[in-house]
């Protein structure tokens, strides 16, 4: 009864979240096509209001406790907003040293998914590499060393998720911070 629950809890809330992003952009476009006075919504507004769309579905969706695809996605996500918040704390250090794409190749190859086997060892190195020639502060270092970290374990549970159906049918992990030093 609860996995059912869930299940109807959780595609509630996606379809909400799905509904209101396709309606939302579509209403960009119309904006922008019709106005030069429209922020793009990679702008600061638009990343503040996409912030606060994930935040809503993730609160939205909850806990979950049924093993699955649904509690595999979610623990996705909740890996990928724990490194997106050690990016955001560091920002200032990032901007100024020029970093942001070398910190991307070295988290996600975006030409290619799945990422190929064996990605996920390379992904705390790549990132102290990059950090090592800048004057970022220890402790913006430290972060984006743990969201590496978090990533890179993301990428070997992907890695067992696409090598078997059954592991993504059995997955029972939840995303723990504290797990990277928070």
């Amino acid at each position: 009864m609860l996995c059912v629950a869930e299940a109807k809890r959780y595609n509630f809330c996606t379809g909400i979240y799905n509904n209101f992003t396709r309606e939302l952009f579509e209403s960009r476009k119309e904006l922008i096509e019709s106005s030069s006075t429209i922020a793009p919504l990679g702008s600061q507004l638009g990343g503040e209001f996409k912030k606060m769309m994930k935040c809503f579905l993730m609160k939205c969706i909850g806990d979950l406790e049924c093993k699955g695809e649904r509690k595999q996605i979610k623990f996705q996500i909740d890996t990928v907003e724990f490194y997106g918040e050690r990016v955001t704390e560091a920002q200032e250090c990032i901007e100024k040293n020029d970093i942001n794409q070398s910190l991307r190749n070295c988290v996600a190859l975006h030409k290619q998914f799945p990422l190929p086997k064996g990605f996920s060892p390379t992904v705390v190195p790549c990132v102290k590499h990059v950090l090592a020639g800048t004057d970022c502060s220890t402790d913006e270092k430290k972060g984006l060393e743990r969201g590496a970290r978090a990533v890179a374990d993301l990428y070997d549970q992907l890695d067992m998720v696409f090598a078997d159906e059954e592991y993504v049918k059995n997955f029972d992990l939840k995303f723990d911070p504290r797990k990277y030093g928070l």
